[in-house]
Order: structure tokens, then sequence, then C-alpha cells
């Protein structure tokens, strides 16, 4: 037998078995790395996992006898403790919101509609609408202040000169943040010297 500690992450990633299931996301190591999770098919016994929250945790590794189903894993995971657990604060930006200010632009439109952007922090993604064309794109880096992009791709519709330029300046101003602030439903995007880039409003 042989005893592990994991980080769990805080959610869970879907995946195709014998029907659509969702699988454990795991690290080892003293800190957590950004981007290092790895997936986790197995069960670990006795622990109650529960969504939105990180974890470390002991287990014990047991192999077990031969003559197995061949479908069935050859070790049994056992929890022993729960070393910490806290709450995933990066997922509180999982949410839609409306452009209020890109550089100096306020609440700028395009194509007669606001400016919109979506975080989706368990699945480190974004997606959004720039003044002319959607774009999305993953998230590379997420911590509770810090925020990174990285390539954004683009739907290609031709749209007003106007529209065109405040699509850039949005677009341009993403792959600047570096750090953000989230208070009172407004979202701060800033770059690595903390100047405002980008000020997103919370949508009802």
């Amino acid at each position: 037998m042989e005893e592990k500690v994991f980080w769990i992450n805080s959610t869970k990633l879907p995946y195709q078995g014998v029907g659509p299931m969702t699988c454990l996301q795991i690290q080892e190591g003293e800190e957590i790395e950004e981007g290092k999770w790895l997936n986790f098919f197995r069960n670990i016994e006795g622990f109650d996992y529960k969504p939105g929250n990180i974890y470390r945790i002991k287990v014990n590794v047991e192999q077990l006898p031969p003559h197995i189903p061949a479908d069935a894993s050859s070790l049994r995971y056992t929890l022993v403790e729960v070393i910490s657990e806290q709450q995933d604060r990066t997922l509180r930006i999982t949410d839609i919101f409306k452009i209020e200010k890109v550089g100096e632009i306020e609440n700028p439109v395009g194509m007669g509609k606001s400016l919109t952007v979506e975080f989706n922090a368990a699945e480190r993604g974004v997606f959004g609408f720039s003044g002319c064309n959607t774009f999305r794109g993953p998230i590379t880096k997420l911590t509770e202040t810090e925020i990174e992009f990285g390539n954004l791709m683009s739907t290609m519709m031709a749209c007003p000169q106007m529209d065109m330029t405040l699509e850039r300046t949005v677009t341009q101003a993403l792959q600047k943040v570096k750090k953000f602030t989230f208070e009172n439903r407004r979202l701060v995007l800033k770059d690595q010297e903390e100047k405002e880039l980008l000020i997103l409003l919370k949508v009802d």
C-alpha cells in the first residue's frame, strides 16, 4: 500500500464513457500549477467531493489482486484525511458582463448592440461580442487577482468602419490584460502596471 497527497480541482471535467460522465482533476506536488491538472477517472472511497471547492487530500493507494474485470482499475484509492478545503474564488467571475468602458470609450455600442464578455472559469474560456464580430478563446492564467487570455478567434463579418475600429480597441485591450479586481458587480481588467483597460458590469 502506498500513501499519496493530491490536490483536487473545484470542477469536474466531462468525458465520454459508457455515456456522458465527469471525472475529477488532480495534481500532486506542494503547490498548484496553473494548467497542470490531470484527469482522474477513479473513485476515491470515503471522499465527499463538493463542486466549487479545492481540496488537498491524503489517500491510500492499494494494488488489487489479479482477476479483476477488464474494465476495472487495478488500484483502489481510499481517503485518509482531508488536509485542506477552500472555496475556489476564481469561479466567481463565471458570468456575462456588459462592457461599460474600454479605454476612454464609455458604454460602447456596435451594430446597435451593447458589447458583452462572458467568462467560464471552470472551463477556462472567454466568449463575447466586440462590436462587429463574436470572439472566443482560452483563459490561460487565472488566480484570485490575475487573468490572461490566449489567442482570441473571431468571426469574420464585415461591418462599418466605426464598428471595426471599436472591435480592434476591445480585442487589443483584452490581449493586454494581466490583472483584475471584482467588486459590487464590476469587473475591472488591468494591465501589468494596474492601468484600467476595461470596466465590465455583471448582467442580471
